[in-house]
C-alpha cells in the first residue's frame, strides 16, 4: 500500500487510490476470479486499509483484528 501511495504522490487522493486498489489486489489473490469471496474478502481488505491508515500505520491492530476474524470464522464453520 505504501509503495502504491507513492507512485501516486503522497497526497490525500493517492492514500485513497492506495487502499482501494490494495484491497481489490487483496480481494482477487484470494479467489484468482471476480466472485462473491473476492468481493468479500476484497471489502475486508478496504476495512484492514482503512483501519491501517487510521491507526498511524500501525500493524498490531490489523494483526489482531485478522486474527479473531480468522478465529470467528473457523467457530462459525464447526457449528
Amino acid at each position: 500500500m505504501n509503495w502504491l501511495e507513492k507512485l501516486f504522490t503522497s497526497t490525500r487522493l493517492a492514500t485513497i487510490l492506495a487502499v482501494v486498489l490494495q484491497a481489490m489486489i487483496f480481494g482477487f489473490r484470494h479467489s484468482y476470479d471476480l466472485s462473491e469471496r473476492s468481493i468479500t474478502v476484497g471489502l475486508i481488505g478496504l476495512a484492514m486499509g482503512i483501519g491501517y491508515v487510521a491507526f498511524g500505520r500501525n500493524l498490531w491492530p490489523l494483526i489482531l483484528a485478522h486474527c479473531l476474524l480468522n478465529t470467528i470464522i473457523l467457530m462459525i464453520d464447526r457449528v
